[in-house]
């Protein structure tokens, strides 16, 4: 069975996140999806809008997702989950170089999506912002 690893905050889940999910889960045979915990998600004031909790609960309801579980961030999820695939989004064309060299030293190949990139994030973030003006 090829587990296959894909990893995100997936705050405010939309088609993009769909589109990238849906793609990873034919590389393999069981997709696990690891959801990083609300105080390491580093995208702006009053981010993440939902918790951890909520978040990982809208992925696992995916019919392409097979399991989800949370954590700090990447290298916690390769090291729990020990994939044979790890997936990203087009817009991460490489992993950083601590993530790269885990990959490489237990042959956990690295695959990206070509799904359109559709973030939420700026346009959360303006709205916050303008929020507290």
């Amino acid at each position: 069975m090829v587990r296959v690893l894909a990893n995100g905050v997936f705050d405010l889940f939309h088609y993009g996140h769909l589109m990238h999910l849906q793609q990873a889960s034919t590389f393999g045979d069981y997709l696990i999806v690891s959801v990083t915990k609300d105080k390491f998600v580093g995208k702006g004031p009053g981010r993440p809008v939902y918790t951890e909790t909520h978040r990982a609960a809208i992925v696992a309801a995916l019919k392409c997702v097979d399991e989800v579980i949370i954590v700090s961030g990447l290298g916690e999820a390769l090291l729990k989950v020990k994939p044979q695939i790890v997936v990203k989004g087009a817009d991460y064309k490489k992993l950083d170089s601590a993530h790269a060299e885990y990959c490489q030293l237990y042959g956990i190949e690295v695959k990206f999506t070509e799904t359109p990139k559709l973030s939420a994030t700026g346009f959360l973030n303006e709205s916050l912002r303008r929020s507290r003006v």
